[in-house]
This record gives structure tokens, C-alpha cells and sequence, in this order.
């Protein structure tokens, strides 16, 4: 607790300035539970534009200080600049400098208390239920980095304002807070309290939203309280949104809007890719520059950004995408064991004794993840590093899936996945084309 209360008071010096039927053809109960899942619909301030980004010089004060924050917690930059890290194998001063440093103005330009901020991440962190699996402080940190890392790659300070990084910062640290590790389907099932008090619309993001801003209110956690009163509005309008859409009933509906994007730039969004291939520090060229910064672009982009780390875990090297892959499967079996208890359906993935956890990771990326991220390279094309990982995780869990599975798939079996994954394959060939 002494090296928590050391990071927040050096952090106070620096801190002040679509869907496809036939794509459901032959599948099996996990992989259409899963897209289900994913596809059930719940139903600005202006921007004074600078030429240059965020100062990444090394000698500048704030950056300096927000570094000497990490290296004091023996946190490696080098790590935290990458996707090797992971919260999971960190203690707890080591998590909060590097949520610290995730959400410090060198990397939005937003002013506010280093103290303050201190109190709020504990409070956060408070605020996650320690028993949960998977929706626990750990995967707060994890989303957080996610994000972090997503405005770094696809240079996101050109065209997002700094309320848009600081608010998509601090949603991502939040979105989850206060999970009881059980989805919406149940809470609405089971009539839960959350489900009443919300009319059975996103229950789960909707508290997370409240206890968010619940807890800001109060002088001691107030992060924004450095912030114009427009500031506090626009930075309130974008967290809020941002996570009202990880609901992952929403999913498909914003690969929808983001395929609406791309018709409506294709023009400038092709010649963006074209010049990407070529050159890749060509991107965000200027030609692309306002469409990006049109407030509905904006929007639609924080929106995708928070969910693309929500679910991120798939894109990550295969050691760490098999240790989340774990904890989000044990949290669906606990459900699965409730739901039985209390003699209620229980969903296809939440059966401990009957879902293949490799399979369901193919089908993951497969049927969820890989739709978006193929949309979304055609507006953000530095993701496609990224899209090859998920490509080669969804091959390593394919030889898991071989190895693991007793009794053996069918050779009938074996030749599906592997005509599932030919194509998976080809429909990234075709987005790079």
C-alpha cells in the first residue's frame, strides 16, 4: 500500500497540465449459442485540431515523470508497450502503476489530479468482484492496456480528441466494475434486480455505467474535476457510450455500422489501405484525416476500440489467449452450475461437461471476432498484424482441438475444421487484396 500511495503522489506532479444466415449452416450448439450470443440488439463537443500529435519525445516532463511512475514499480516500458503483458502474473503496485500510467496525460493531454486518480483505481479495483474468473480487476487492466495499445498502433491522437482518450481510458478501467460474473441473459432469465432496475436492456453495462459515475461524484474519487464543465459532459457522453456498447448483444450491429463507414469513404478508405501497404507511417493520411474526425467517425471508432480489447484476448500471443480463454470458460461453467441449481436452461457454452474448449475457441474467433476485425481493417489498417495473430491462434487451437479431444474428432469432423479454417484463412486473403 506504501509503493501505491508513492505512485499517486508522483503521478500528482506530472498530471496537472452484419450477420449471414448460411453462415449458421451445419453449425453445432456451442458455435450458434455463441453468435446468438453476440447478435441480440438492446435498443459533440467542436475540436480545435492540432497539426501534431501527443509528444512521444522521451525528454518531455510529463512523459519523463509517467515513466519514472512505471520503472519505480519494476514494471518494464518495453513490456507494457507490447501484448506480452499480463495482469494476471502482476502484483497489485505493479498493476496500479501500469493503470497509472495507461490513463496519464501524456497519453490524452487531459489534466487532473495524480492523487485523485490514486483513489479512484483503488476504488475501482475495489469495485470488481475478486471471486470472478474472468470479469475481475485483472481483466480491467487488461482491457485498459488493450485499449492503450489500439491508440498507439492505429495513431489515434490524430483524429480522437484528447476527451476521446481520456474518456475511453478511464471506460475501459470501468467497464466492468461491479460484475457478479453472470451475463445478461441470466440476470433476465432469473429476474435479477439489475434486470428490473434496467427494463431488461444491457443491465450489466448500464450499472457499470452508474457506479462509474457514482463514484466520481464524490470529491475524493473525482477525476474530472480539472475539467471544463463542457469537458465533463462530452467526456461523460463518450464513456457512456463506449460502454453501453460492450454489450455483446451489440456485436453484430457494430460490424454493420462499421461496413456503413466504409461505403460511405470507400474512396478515401481504399487509397488509405493502398498508401498503408506502401508506406506504413503513411497512416492517417491527410485526405482521410476529416472523415475520421467527423464526430459520428469518432464515436464509432472509441466505440469499436473498447470492444475490440473487451474481446482481444484471441489477438494476443497463444500463452496469454489460452489463460484468458480459461478464465472466461470457468466463469461460463460456474453459471452453468447455477443454472442447473436453480433449474433454469442452461446455455450451450456454460456446460462444463459438455463444451470442447478448444472448439469453442475456433468458433470464437471464427463466427465473432475475425467478422469485426476484417471490417475494421478497412478503416484502421495497422490492425492487421493483429488479424494474422487471431489467424494463427485460431490454427494453434485447431491442434489443440486435435490433440486434446478424447474421444478423437471423426475424420468427418477433422475435415470440417479444417475446411472452416481453410476459409477463415481465405477471407483474410480477400480483406488484404
Amino acid at each position: 500500500e506504501r509503493v501505491v500511495r508513492k505512485l499517486a503522489v508522483m503521478s500528482e506532479a506530472s498530471s496537472r497540465p452484419g450477420e449471414d444466415p448460411e453462415d449458421k449452416a451445419g453449425l453445432d450448439a456451442d458455435d450458434v449459442a455463441l453468435i446468438n450470443m453476440f447478435s441480440r440488439r438492446q435498443g459533440s463537443t467542436d475540436i480545435a485540431w492540432e497539426d501534431d500529435a501527443i509528444s512521444d519525445d522521451a525528454d518531455d516532463p510529463i512523459l519523463k515523470s509517467q515513466r519514472e511512475i512505471v520503472e519505480s514499480a519494476g514494471l518494464s516500458l518495453d513490456l507494457l508497450d507490447s501484448w506480452n503483458l499480463n495482469p494476471l502474473e502482476l502484483d497489485k503496485a505493479r498493476n496500479h502503476a501500469a493503470a497509472m500510467y495507461f490513463l496519464g496525460p501524456h497519453n490524452h493531454g487531459m489534466p487532473f489530479s495524480g492523487v485523485e486518480m490514486g483513489h479512484f483505481l483503488e476504488a475501482t479495483e475495489n469495485g470488481y468482484k475478486k471471486s470472478n474468473p474472468y470479469h475481475n480487476w485483472f481483466h480491467a487492466i487488461d482491457v485498459t492496456h488493450g485499449v492503450y495499445r489500439l491508440l498507439q498502433i492505429c495513431s489515434a491522437d490524430h483524429y480522437l480528441s484528447g476527451c476521446d482518450r481520456f474518456a475511453l481510458l478511464v471506460g475501459a478501467i470501468s467497464h466492468d466494475v461491479g460484475h457478479p460474473g453472470f451475463t445478461n441473459a441470466f440476470l433476465i432469465e432469473t429476474s435479477h434486480d439489475l434486470a428490473l432496475r434496467y427494463n431488461d436492456r444491457s443491465p450489466l453495462e448500464n450499472m457499470h455505467c452508474s457506479s462509474l459515475f457514482e463514484l466520481v461524484s464524490a470529491p475524493k474519487y473525482n477525476i474530472f474535476n480539472l475539467l471544463s464543465k463542457d469537458q465533463r459532459q462530452e467526456v461523460r457522453k463518450v464513456c457512456v457510450g463506449a460502454i453501453l456498447y460492450t454489450d455483446n448483444s451489440q456485436h453484430f450491429a457494430m460490424i454493420k455500422e462499421v461496413q456503413m463507414c466504409c461505403e460511405v469513404h470507400s474512396e478515401l478508405l481504399d487509397e488509405s489501405r493502398a498508401n498503408f501497404k506502401m508506406s506504413a507511417e503513411s497512416f492517417p493520411s491527410k485526405e482521410t484525416l476529416e472523415a475520421m474526425r467527423a464526430p459520428e467517425t469518432r464515436r464509432l471508432v472509441v466505440d469499436v476500440l473498447l470492444h475490440i480489447a473487451d474481446i482481444s484476448n484471441s489477438m494476443k500471443p497463444f500463452r496469454i489467449c489460452r489463460i484468458w480463454a480459461t478464465q472466461v470458460l470457468e466463469e461460463y461453467f460456474l453459471q452453468g452450475d447455477a443454472e442447473k441449481k436453480l433449474g433454469v436452461p442452461v446455455q450451450a457454452l456454460n456446460d462444463r461437461e459438455k463444451v470442447n474448449r478448444a472448439f469453442s475457441q475456433v468458433g470464437f474467433i471464427e463466427f465473432l471476432v475475425s467478422p469485426l476485425l476484417f471490417t475494421v481493417l478497412k478503416v484502421l489498417p495497422p490492425m492487421e498484424n493483429h488479424v494474422e495473430q487471431l489467424i494463427l491462434n485460431a490454427k494453434t487451437w485447431h491442434q489443440h482441438w486435435l490433440t486434446d479431444t478424447d474421444p478423437p474428432p471423426s475424420d468427418a469432423d477433422k475435415e470440417g475444421m479444417k475446411e472452416r479454417l481453410r476459409k477463415l484463412q481465405n477471407k483474410y486473403l480477400d480483406y488484404c487484396s
